[in-house]
């Protein structure tokens, strides 16, 4: 038997090593990371192997796609670890029971608000760090240059100081009232054909992505995942010049309840939106989620 091993070992080229050792390290991977990923554990194990889950890389993040057919797919929130899944599909969560519907929602929800605020903050943090070049009078580089040159012409901004009161973020706590109001707690069409967790509208009837609003000329926007829907809700806060006051002042507080008094023109009921949205928020203690966090295991 010795013999065996050592004349195999020998007849083994460079090549071959490698593999055994790439086997034996995913092999490795496969049984550990469920102890270090427990409410993720099955997760982790059937990624490769169904059809409705795919894993992108996005901005230093590992996210993962996936659909919804029954509630059994929506994966619970741990707040202190949060698995970053973008939800392709979604169900109606009308037939639940209001806490339970509630409960699903944030999980549906909440996981696309992190990765969007993970994201901006990258994008900022690099933004700070020319800032400060700039103030030290260090020339930027071509490709510090580029991003700049790119970034203030999709925020249709005039400065770099106008740049950063537009590339910020605000408490989930918020945007989870929002998205509750907007799509009633993921019981509305728009919410369920389309992945409009904002009741976004758009007049243009050019708009490749749509669906025909009921007894209106308007269409609401159709999204690829909530992932979008989310991102398209903080390009209009960061870019309308309706919320032009809500951004000066979120410079100064991170506070939800003084922050949706600014949110009033994100609604045609104006005043009553604004106590809406801090009912909700209030009601529901939503800001319990403001210091939910990613996890780590999938940023890179």
């Amino acid at each position: 038997m010795e013999c065996w091993f050592k004349n195999f070992f020998k007849s083994l080229k460079i090549g071959d090593f490698i593999l055994i050792i790439a086997i034996v390290g995913v092999s490795i991977y496969v049984i550990v990371a469920p102890f270090f990923l427990p409410q993720f554990k099955s997760e982790i194990l059937k990624l490769g192997l169904s059809k409705n889950k795919s894993i992108n890389s996005l901005q230093d993040i590992i996210i993962i796609k996936r659909e919804i057919n029954k509630l059994e797919d929506i994966i619970p929130i741990d707040c202190n670890s949060v698995i970053p899944v973008v939800y392709t599909k979604v169900i109606s969560l009308k037939s639940l029971p209001i806490p339970e519907r509630k409960k699903k929602f944030v999980d549906i929800i909440l996981p696309s608000i992190l990765i969007k605020n993970f994201q901006i903050k990258k994008t900022r943090e690099k933004l700070i760090k020319i800032s400060k070049k700039l103030e030290a009078n260090i020339p930027l580089n071509e490709k510090e240059e580029k991003f700049l040159s790119e970034l203030l012409e999709k925020y249709k901004a005039n400065s770099l100081k106008e740049l950063l009161t537009k590339v910020n973020v605000h408490p989930p706590s918020l945007i989870l009232a929002q998205a509750a109001i907007e799509s009633g707690w993921g019981t509305s069409r728009f919410f369920v054909v389309a992945n409009n967790v904002f009741g976004v509208w758009t007049f243009n009837k050019n708009q490749p992505l749509k669906i025909k609003a009921k007894n209106s000329n308007a269409y609401l926007k159709v999204y690829k995942d909530i992932l979008q829907s989310v991102d398209d809700y903080y390009y209009s806060i960061n870019v309308s010049w309706a919320f032009s006051k809500f951004r000066r002042v979120r410079l100064t507080t991170n506070d939800p309840l003084k922050l949706s008094n600014y949110l009033d023109k994100y609604s045609i009921l104006r005043d009553r939106y604004v106590k809406r949205v801090k009912r909700v928020i209030k009601d529901n203690n939503l800001t319990r989620f403001d210091t939910c966090k990613l996890n780590p295991s999938f940023i890179n």
